[in-house]
């Protein structure tokens, strides 16, 4: 369990610089979520109305959201890289340099959930497995300047002896996720409080989860 420990501690010594980091694309979930709220509360007959006067909004709020999302994902690596060799990398610098990988970053991202999903039709755990083992991608795309497949390949072969350990480790995650935000979603009533709770909490979880890939690469590297 050291990894998990050194994930929160890690986080907890640099959580500002991950928050200036994280609040555009957490600022973007919630807007799509907001804006997406009414669907709840309406007539299916009605979602048709719904889209075809939100269409314009909804569209560009999601592109924008999925190239911030994949962004984030590889300005996390780049970010864990610079704090752990010390030298200064802003925030924005970081994202940046996750939107100029962004079409790798989501061709390994989408096939990785293909893989994922594959894995879930099996049973749920072979699909956690599967994703675990592939989720060391982002830092052969963001530190290696690897393709899509190599990226995918070399996360498969750099993790086979650690393949339970990120089993555990990705299961513990997705519950420390899952159980408060289903708590949280039964206490708070549908509001754009909710939503902003909700994002900001789903932030901290994903910081030092993906941190424990990272550390894994890391430790393969300097071997």
């Amino acid at each position: 369990m050291n990894q998990f420990k050194n994930a929160w501690s890690f986080y907890s010594n640099n959580w500002q610089y991950f928050a200036v980091l994280a609040a555009p694309v957490c600022a973007i979930e919630i807007s799509i979520a907001y804006l997406l709220m009414p669907l709840e509360n309406i007539s299916p007959e009605d979602i048709g109305d719904f889209f075809g006067d939100n269409v314009f909004f909804v569209g560009i709020l999601s592109a924008v959201g999925t190239v911030l999302s994949v962004a984030f994902l590889g300005g996390l690596y780049l970010a864990f890289n610079a704090k752990s060799s010390s030298y200064e990398l802003e925030p924005m610098s970081a994202l940046l340099g996750g939107i100029q990988k962004f079409f790798p970053l989501f061709g390994a991202y989408i096939l990785s959930i293909i893989a994922v999903v594959f894995g879930l039709l099996l049973l749920i755990l072979p699909g956690i497995y599967i994703g675990a083992r592939l989720a060391l991608f982002p830092s052969f795309i963001m530190l290696e300047g690897k393709g899509v497949i190599d990226s995918l390949k070399l996360s498969w072969e750099k993790t086979d002896e650690h393949g339970g350990t990120l089993f555990g480790l990705t299961l513990l995650f997705i519950l420390i996720t899952a159980v408060p935000s289903s708590i949280f979603s039964s206490l708070l009533d549908q509001s754009i409080v909710q939503l902003i709770i909700l994002g900001i909490f789903e932030y901290i979880i994903i910081i030092p989860w993906v941190y424990v890939y990272y550390s894994l690469y890391q430790s393969q590297k300097n071997q």
